[in-house]
């Protein structure tokens, strides 16, 4: 009986630690930023963008910036009828490019407004 008391105890101590272990360890999170999604336009103007690259972008909703979840969404447009796939690498037509670099240019905007806000 004692023995069945004592494996009862440790182990409510060994749950109740994996409890607390699990409680203040979170899972990883992707967070996209700015200069994430800068980066990601200037390969896809250089022509050496992949595909896995440019799903992951598109596919995970930006929840925590609402102008660079638009630019995902219109990517996402762009993608259905301006971009194909060859060979691992995205093509761009020159419609899908003009936007890329709209798109690009008003990301730097944000970049460079949100450096000037830290200063």
């Amino acid at each position: 009986m004692a023995n069945f008391l004592l494996t009862v105890f440790l182990s409510f101590i060994v749950i109740l630690v994996a409890l607390l272990v699990f409680r203040y360890i979170s899972p990883p999170v992707y967070r996209v930023e700015a200069v994430n999604i800068k980066r990601l336009l200037e390969s896809a103007l250089n022509s050496d963008v992949t595909s896995a690259d440019w799903d992951v972008f598109i596919e995970i909703p930006i929840r925590h910036d609402s102008e660079l979840e638009q630019i995902r969404r219109e990517c996402a447009m762009l993608t259905l009828s301006e971009i194909s796939e060859r060979q691992g690498i995205m093509i761009f037509s020159a419609t899908a490019r003009q936007k890329l670099m709209d798109f690009h240019k008003q990301i730097n905007q944000k970049i460079e407004a949100s450096g000037s806000n830290n200063d």
